[in-house]
């Protein structure tokens, strides 16, 4: 087998199985035959791969850009329909697409959010903040909304059974019930929208989303990935608690987002997150579960 990135191999082995180790395998012949559906080359698969197989490559022998391949066609090709959405409103372009891969133009120089963390969190905030009113400028669009996941569905996962601490669980069915209730409007946001899921095009002069899941319900929901991320370092942090109450106020601030509710918000997604990874490395994900759950407050009226 290929010598793949080892938190890679194990991610989709611990998630998919045997079906996940035949994909693996089959890597190799499946980016050789997208290279002759898209006359690509030079492939150089970038760093820190999690759940897809990204590379970087040239099409038609000098323009770069980006191959995407994924075990779950779905989800990649819904991907690909979200990408298209916010096309117009800060989405990475979409050059093609086709069952289990997609194919992006590249941005350069194509460094992440994660550069401003963790010594420039005021200009990650600023951007992000900026970025967050641009991609939800998009649902002034028509658009079917059956295509796109409801935040209610997503909560569900909260009632499913798992081997999470009932107190985390409780507490964050508590949160997502209020907060739904009290949801004053609904738009389509990104998801997933980390540090790393926010990149610098130089060409544009702007930042550009990637990876969106696609999600329909309260807008402050979308704060909730940035506020829990970088996962892996955040709550090593001796000053994690400030970080995190600054990123409260300057969203408040600059955004005019409720603090309560992003608090809440945030504590409901670090729960989905460890209830997603369960049966996998994730203590990462159990330490933010502890962290916010420090940070959070008293159910919404």
């Amino acid at each position: 087998m290929k010598d793949f990135q080892t938190i890679f191999k194990n991610n989709i082995i611990d998630i998919y199985g045997e079906k996940g180790q035949k994909w693996l395998e089959s890597l190799d012949d499946i980016v050789q035959d997208l290279a002759k559906k898209w006359n690509l080359s030079n492939f150089k698969p970038f760093p820190n791969l999690t759940y897809n197989y990204v590379l970087s490559a040239n099409q038609n022998g000098n323009t770069p850009v980006v191959l995407k391949v994924g075990i779950e066609n779905d989800l990649l090709q819904k991907e690909a329909e979200m990408l298209r959405f916010f096309a117009d409103c800060g989405a990475v372009n979409l050059i093609n697409s086709c069952d289990g891969a997609l194919l992006l133009r590249k941005c350069f120089p194509g460094y992440s959010l994660m550069y401003y963390f963790p010594n420039d969190e005021e200009r990650s905030v600023e951007i992000i903040a900026k970025v967050i009113k641009r991609l939800h400028s998009a649902s002034q669009k028509q658009k079917n909304l059956s295509e796109v996941t409801s935040l209610k569905e997503l909560l569900g996962d909260l009632y499913q059974a798992s081997n999470i601490a009932e107190n985390y669980i409780a507490k964050a069915r508590n949160f997502a019930e209020a907060l739904m209730k009290t949801t004053m409007k609904n738009v389509i946001m990104h998801g997933d929208l980390h540090h790393d899921n926010v990149i610098y095009d130089e060409s544009e002069q702007n930042w550009k989303i990637i990876d969106p899941f696609g999600v329909i319900g309260d807008p402050i929901y979308e704060y909730a990935s940035f506020m829990i991320n970088p996962i892996d370092k955040i709550w090593k942090y001796d000053d994690a608690l400030a970080i995190i109450e600054n990123r409260v106020q300057k969203f408040s601030k600059i955004a005019d987002v409720d603090p309560t509710r992003l608090k809440q918000w945030t504590f409901v997604k670090s729960v989905l997150c460890l209830i997603w990874t369960e049966g996998t490395q994730n203590r990462d994900r159990l330490e933010l579960v502890k962290l916010f759950d420090k940070i959070s407050t008293s159910v919404v009226s």
